[in-house]
């Protein structure tokens, strides 16, 4: 009959309506959920530190305040190789602001790891009368693992008031650049 097959196409038209608005809507409600997903499931920041008790080594730990991460940077001057800054979470925006020199802050997962450090040896000096002499028993220094190490050396101009540049860990790296008695 004609009327059944105008309801026929009529039917077809409408399911096909209803086939493509359901998926148009499914496709939204997929891509919402998928968004939520993505925003809710996010990681808060990681960094290296000591646990609360204090007597466990530094791990990785999730930071209740995601500001920044805190760590020590490369000291040469120190037996130790590294500054005393502690690895730890920033407890606020202040402790950000406040480290400088002594203390590096990262902002990405566990970059507040340990420089990697290896020893070398310098010679400290002693001065007698007015000559320096290079002492026996070497120090120990550190320096960053892939660079050159530097031991100071005083310059026969250097004075006795000098001496506390040329012993101990002192000797460890490089003169500054406007130190005219030391190379």
């Amino acid at each position: 009959t004609p009327a059944g097959g105008s309801e026929a196409v009529v039917s077809t038209q409408s399911t096909g309506y209803y086939i493509t608005n359901n998926l148009r809507i499914a496709m939204k409600l997929l891509v919402a959920i998928t968004l939520f997903g993505l925003v809710s499931t996010g990681e808060a920041l990681k960094c290296i530190g000591t646990p609360a008790g204090g007597t466990e080594a530094a791990a990785d730990q999730f930071c209740e305040m995601e500001i920044a991460c805190l760590g020590p940077v490369f000291d040469g001057s120190v037996a130790t190789g590294i500054s005393d800054q502690a690895q730890e979470c920033a407890a606020d925006a202040a402790a950000v602001t406040a480290c400088t020199g002594t203390c590096a802050s990262c902002t990405e997962d566990n970059c507040n790891a340990l420089p990697a450090l290896t020893d070398y040896s310098c010679s400290p000096y002693t001065l007698d009368g007015e000559t320096w002499a290079a002492g026996d028993t070497a120090v120990t220094c550190k320096k960053e693992t892939g660079t050159h190490g530097f031991c100071k050396t005083p310059k026969t101009t250097a004075v006795a008031a000098d001496v506390n540049k040329y012993t101990g860990q002192a000797v460890c790296m490089k003169c500054p650049e406007d130190d005219a008695n030391c190379f």
